[in-house]
């Protein structure tokens, strides 16, 4: 059973996370999330290619010789932000209305088993939703002070203020970046003296909780009130990912997953298809899990098996291991592949 509101129990103290189980995950992790809360995902679905193209550029498929990810490279090059904001819209919807749905279920759902056996792992995602923080945040496992591997400024109402200062036992770091964050690398600042305050450098860089329109998932922790800079906050799907991931959040949050790999003998991946787009991504990960023999990459993916093919010459200390089936395919199982013994004590 999910934790009602208000429980909370006590884990293991922030830094002491190692040797627990890791998982990074994919597109494919949200492919089953409207059919398990019974709504049609084309309507309102967290969107996978086709329903991107439909959604954000009115195509029925992609025109020859380009990808979803040029297309998209094409409209920020011209500074059109309307297709990140409809891709940022969607998201946010199915966050509302499926995420809560799922988290809220009486009936259980392939979401509601892995949270609750993973409840106490660590997470990874090359997504923008807030699905995962959804269900951690229910079962009082993660909050947003901390939550996302640096320290976030996330406001809660007068008589709340213990919630502020809990502390999380899974992470949920976004290697895109997150629609639920703000970024500020600099602010306006008056030198002793002075009669105008000049925008000056942040000794370090203030992130900020904006949950937008998806607050009712954290209630009650409050929007930090600005502009919504949806192409500020995430990387965009585009061929070339090398800039946005020098970003101030992106490159604190790789420091910090890479940590969590470095402390894993076994990580899972779900639904990530290793896309040679995303290699700039990827690769820092795999060699940071690598770096030591034996360590073991399980793959869950529909074609897991093509994907390790593609990746295995460049990794040889890793045992990869493909398992060919949908998130919920491998849920209903329970979860074969992975067992305790994977992970050291």
């Amino acid at each position: 059973m999910f934790l009602a509101r208000g429980q909370h129990v006590s884990g293991p103290p922030r830094d002491n996370w190692g040797w627990m189980a890791a998982f990074i995950l994919g597109a494919g992790f949200n492919a089953d999330a409207a059919a398990e809360a019974g709504r049609q995902p084309h309507d309102s679905g967290y969107p996978l290619v086709g329903d991107m193209l439909r959604l954000c550029f009115g195509l029925p498929e992609v025109p020859s010789g380009k990808s979803i990810e040029d297309l998209f490279s094409e409209a920020l090059e011209r500074r059109d932000y309307g297709p990140i904001t409809k891709l940022a819209d969607r998201l946010r919807s199915a966050d509302y209305y499926i995420a809560n749905a799922l988290v809220r279920a009486e009936r259980p759902n392939c979401y509601q088993r892995f949270f609750q056996r993973f409840q106490d792992s660590h997470f990874l995602t090359f997504n923008y939703d807030s699905l995962p923080e959804t269900f951690l945040f229910r079962l009082r496992r993660w909050y947003p002070s901390d939550g996302y591997g640096v320290r976030v400024v996330a406001r809660v109402p007068p008589g709340s203020e213990r919630l502020a200062k809990m502390t999380s036992t899974a992470l949920m770091l976004h290697l895109h970046g997150s629609l639920c964050i703000r970024t500020s690398e600099y602010e306006a600042r008056r030198e002793p003296g002075g009669s105008i305050a000049w925008m000056t450098e942040r000794d370090e860089p203030r992130y900020a909780f904006d949950p937008s329109s998806i607050s009712a998932n954290f209630a009650p922790f409050d929007r930090d009130v600005g502009i919504d800079d949806v192409e500020d906050r995430i990387i965009a799907p585009v061929p070339d990912k090398s800039k946005g991931l020098k970003e101030a959040f992106i490159r604190d949050t790789y420091n910090k997953a890479e940590a969590v790999l470095r402390n894993s003998d076994t990580v899972v991946t779900i639904g990530y298809s290793f896309n040679q787009h995303d290699r700039a991504s990827y690769q820092r990960l795999l060699r940071a899990l690598g770096e030591y023999p034996g360590r073991k990459l399980l793959l869950v993916s529909p074609d897991a098996g093509t994907v390790a093919d593609a990746i295995r010459p460049a990794y040889p200390k890793l045992a990869i291991i493909p398992l060919e089936r949908t998130f919920k395919q491998w849920a209903s199982a329970a979860f074969p592949g992975f067992h305790s013994s994977a992970i050291r004590p």
